[in-house]
């Protein structure tokens, strides 16, 4: 009769920015939500204990002490040669199934040395195997390319497939060398590629020629268990004991959702080192796939194209685009066409881009960060507005991962400022003049004051964070009709809180004075504008709510659903009230003199206008 409870995970026991897990003794955290199954606060169901996660219990085996080394040591290591777009790649680039840690021998002389995308992303010389892991360890990076592909073509085999093999070698896979040289850098630190100890000053012998005293090993990737990626590996590199991608997108085409009625199909195409795209919108629009090294607009590699063009290479920079020249303009096969399916209109992008082009970011047959953006409605390219968001897609495997948009407590905060400001404060403002003559004395002047002055503060806090997180966000200020309106709104607000201040005063009550022209010139033009801000404000919330979906839920959900429907009964409530007391006390009731805030008569004698 026990309702049980389970949660099981695998996890790397090293990952970048994370605490390391040991083998040993370690310091851990159990909570649990006690009869809540939404994750939030824990009460007293929390307690740090100590786990020694060694599998005899015993105690934890001392450190390894990484290797000493330092800029200007000379090295000297024999091991496989190997491209760094293969490791970051995963498997092989010409046996996909094979994983390239695992098989280095398997390697073709012609895929290292004949293939651009093999030969430009550089070289690294491997370390040994890693017997827990079967994987041969991360060895050091090779500074002079033209010297290992001068070495490795004279090796090579022309005869079995190397065209560029220029020898009498007999190597066909698996180049081994014996390496010699100077250590120029120590890597960033990281256990990938970038972070392996950089060579100059190279030396290519034969892979029998022996070292008098060998390198120290470097990194080896994995965990004994072979659960998990290992830290720092390069995203879409299989890990030691995982299996290759059972999808190979260089002999099929995969596809991908990037959002509902936008599919994205690809398929990398070895023979040239280009990869094959066609985006697909349910609509008639523009459309925009891009490669990005943040998941951000700026700096990015953008193919954008409308309907009646084609396809076009964009740099997207913060707050606007530019097209490249027509030097760099590489895309092959680029088509736009629209299509007709039943009753829907479909637009169709399709295009062949090289994986490796200079001053581009590199696309990968792992893991890559890419953008996709479309117009919606619209067939010009310009502001997207929501109808975009980040995506990882590893394109040798066609495993994809939506990214989750940053800031969420951030751009509630800035909804919530502006709800409290609009939705509640400056309603009660304009309520309190309305209802004035049930209020006694100026008390109706002071709520009015208070509440103006408040929604105003809060006003500015949302403009601020808006600002920030737009910045921080590397998005550009003022592109949607929401940032424009947001930013008139605040100028207008910010007049008519200065001009409130600086009101001509009526004549005093036993004057028998008339209102002067001013006076008459300020008491309109205060409600009107009081009244277009509160519905600029109305429509301005609506719009954030949309926003908010479409960055965070989806539009459409059910939570926006359910926001929009009780922000409108909310926001239906205070119209109701401005309306029935606008009619009511202006029209069916004999206006009634005001009590309020004239600066030069005491409270009690004092008249004010209605001011919105």
């Amino acid at each position: 009769d026990q309702t049980m409870t389970v949660m099981k995970f695998t996890k790397p026991l090293v990952e970048p920015n994370q605490i390391p897990i040991t083998p040993g003794e370690n310091k851990m955290l159990w909570a649990n939500g006690g009869e809540s199954t939404t994750i939030g606060y824990h009460g007293n169901n929390r307690s740090p204990f100590s786990l020694n996660l060694n599998f005899d219990g015993s105690s934890a085996p001392e450190p390894v002490e990484p290797p000493s080394l330092k800029v200007g040591d000379e090295i000297c290591t024999t091991g496989f040669i190997m491209d760094t777009f293969c490791i970051n790649r995963g498997t092989l680039l010409d046996a996909p199934s094979v994983v390239t840690l695992q098989n280095p021998d398997l390697h073709s002389y012609h895929c290292l040395l004949d293939v651009p995308v093999c030969v430009n992303s550089g070289f690294q010389v491997l370390g040994e195997k890693d017997p827990s892991t079967g994987e041969y360890c991360l060895g050091y990076r090779l500074e002079e390319t033209d010297t290992v592909v001068a070495s490795g073509r004279a090796a090579g085999s022309v005869e079995d497939g190397c065209t560029t093999c220029t020898g009498n070698g007999m190597g066909t896979k698996g180049y081994r060398a014996t390496v010699k040289g100077v250590i120029k850098e120590l890597g960033d630190g990281s256990q990938s590629v970038s972070g392996q100890p950089l060579l100059t000053n190279i030396q290519m012998l034969d892979a029998s020629v022996e070292c008098a005293t060998p390198a120290p090993q470097t990194v080896c990737l994995g965990s004994p268990d072979g659960a998990g990626s290992p830290d720092g590996a390069v995203p879409g590199t299989p890990s030691a004991g995982e299996k290759a991608p059972t999808v190979d997108c260089s002999s099929v085409t995969c596809e991908t959702t990037l959002t509902e009625g936008y599919t994205l199909k690809y398929k990398i195409n070895e023979a040239d080192a280009t990869v094959t795209m066609e985006a697909t919108y349910k609509g008639e629009a523009w459309l925009g796939i891009a490669f990005s090294e943040d998941e951000r607009m700026g700096g990015s590699d953008g193919i954008l194209g409308s309907p009646g063009g084609i396809p076009q290479k964009y740099r997207l920079n913060q707050g606007f685009i530019e097209i490249l020249s027509p030097e760099e303009q590489t895309l092959t096969e680029a088509t736009m066409e629209t299509t007709e399916d039943g009753d829907q209109t479909m637009t169709v992008m399709r295009f062949t881009k090289l994986l490796v082009e200079p001053n581009h970011i590199d696309v990968t047959a792992g893991v890559n960060k890419m953008l996709w953006a479309n117009g919606g409605d619209s067939t010009t390219i310009g502001y997207h507005g929501t109808n975009r968001a980040p995506i990882q897609i590893n394109l040798a495997s066609g495993a994809s991962d939506t990214v989750s948009a940053p800031n969420m407590g951030a751009w509630l905060a800035h909804g919530i400022c502006a709800f409290v400001a609009w939705g509640m404060l400056a309603p009660s403002a304009v309520n309190s003049a309305i209802y004035r003559s049930l209020f006694k004395g100026p008390l109706w002047f002071k709520i009015h004051q208070f509440a103006n002055a408040s929604a105003y503060a809060l006003t500015v806090i949302a403009f601020a964070i808006a600002v920030a997180f737009i910045s921080k966000e590397g998005n550009p200020h003022w592109f949607s009709s929401h940032a424009k309106m947001g930013l008139s709104m605040f100028i207008i607000a910010s007049v008519q809180v200065l001009w409130g201040a600086a009101r001509p005063h009526l004549p005093g009550p036993d004057s028998g004075d008339e209102k002067t022209t001013i006076r008459k010139v300020w008491e309109i033009k205060h409600r009107l504008t009081g009244t277009i801000l509160l519905a600029c404000g109305f429509w301005q919330m609506s719009a954030g709510i949309k926003l908010f979906a479409g960055k965070y839920s989806g539009v459409g959900s059910v939570q926006e659903q359910g926001v929009t429907i009780a922000y409108w009964i909310w926001i239906g409530a205070e119209v109701a009230l401005l309306l029935i007391g606008g009619v009511y006390f202006k029209l069916l009731r004999k206006p009634v003199e005001d009590d309020g805030g004239n600066d030069a008569k005491p409270p009690t004698q004092e008249k004010e206008d209605d001011a919105v």
